[in-house]
């Protein structure tokens, strides 16, 4: 059995950060045998395993629907914020955003773009697509790729890259005055002033599971199993039960999203208090696991580091552990 361990943004980019010692995850990694690969997001990491093309964008948006019809954008709720000279955004993660909310400003905005054949859904309160008749010239940067930056320098481009500013305009407008703004900032809750279009495409000719089984909080990850027609589990929460429910001796990927959001909002303090609860819940078991016998890989794509390690790595004891922060 070989079990691949996805988790981006495992590595602090500042070495001068100081964090206590992660005894069972520094030995993994100092024992392992690493590599150096292209750095790459989470979504285009999962795309690519599952050997899923480019388009002009990943197409990210199509798999993340229950359907497999039609042009699709992501176009996820987010917060626009006003610094002194550009605007950041905050990404739905962080806005507690409900199904009735969504529901209401959901169906505002396919009233309002009716007359463009445009229809939004919802995959889950904090996940909207854009489902459209035909595909636009059009390449967009990832949410989370923008989070704490210059929205300016990442807006969609391409031939109808201004027609699709202009509708982010339109949008912001349309919300402005919205009733489930005007009742979230009563109850001090910052506004859904905007979406995020990003990850466009139609669904793929091809895709194919190198995995037996895939256990994730993800939804493309989950469709993208369903679609391959591979053993999808939700995540439980530690390795012992997730161990314990893999049957197949194959290859098993677990991807672990807990860092991602302190990182992107470079909050050290909450990536230092999750990584230190993965250390418990995850890598200890973990550890024991390949102790036993286990073949563990441990991935972080948006580092570009790749970790593989056996039973018979953890005896070269002349590899000394040393601080995840340290790569």
């Amino acid at each position: 059995m070989k079990c691949h361990l996805s988790i981006p943004n495992l590595f602090w980019p500042d070495p001068n950060f100081r964090i206590e010692a992660l005894p069972h995850l520094e030995n993994l990694l100092a024992r392992s045998e690493k590599r150096k690969r292209e750095a790459c997001s989470l979504e285009e990491w999962i795309l690519t395993a599952f050997d899923v093309a480019r388009q002009r964008d990943w197409p990210v948006a199509p798999l993340t629907a229950e359907e497999n019809s039609g042009y699709r954008l992501r176009a996820d709720p987010v917060n626009l914020q006003v610094r002194r000279d550009h605007l950041t955004l905050l990404g739905p993660d962080l806005l507690s955003i409900s199904e009735s909310e969504a529901a209401s400003i959901l169906a505002s905005l396919n009233s309002h773009f009716a007359r463009d054949g445009f229809h939004f859904e919802m995959e889950k309160p904090d996940v909207w697509l854009l489902r459209l008749a035909a595909s636009p010239d059009l390449e967009t940067v990832p949410l989370y790729d923008v989070i704490g930056k210059d929205i300016a320098q990442y807006l969609p481009k391409g031939k109808d890259g201004l027609k699709w500013n202009q509708v982010m305009n339109e949008i912001q407008m349309l919300l402005h005055d919205h009733p489930v703004n005007d009742e979230r900032m009563q109850k001090g809750m910052h506004p859904l002033n905007s979406v995020w279009f990003w990850g466009g495409g139609i669904f793929p000719d091809h895709l194919r599971s190198p995995f037996s089984s895939m256990t994730s909080s993800n939804p493309l990850a989950r469709n993208l199993a369903r679609y391959a027609k591979t053993s999808f589990h939700p995540l439980p929460d530690n390795a012992e039960i997730w161990l314990a429910q893999l049957e197949d001796p194959g290859e098993h990927l677990l991807i672990l999203e807990e860092l991602r959001l302190p990182f992107r909002y470079r909050d050290g303090d909450e990536w230092d208090s999750r990584l230190r609860k993965l250390e418990s819940d995850w890598f200890a078991p973990l550890h024991l696991a390949v102790q036993k016998g286990i073949d563990l890989a441990i991935t972080d794509c948006e580092a570009g580091l790749h970790f593989d390690i056996g039973k018979l790595d953890l005896f070269k004891f002349w590899r000394r552990s040393r601080s995840v922060l340290d790569y």
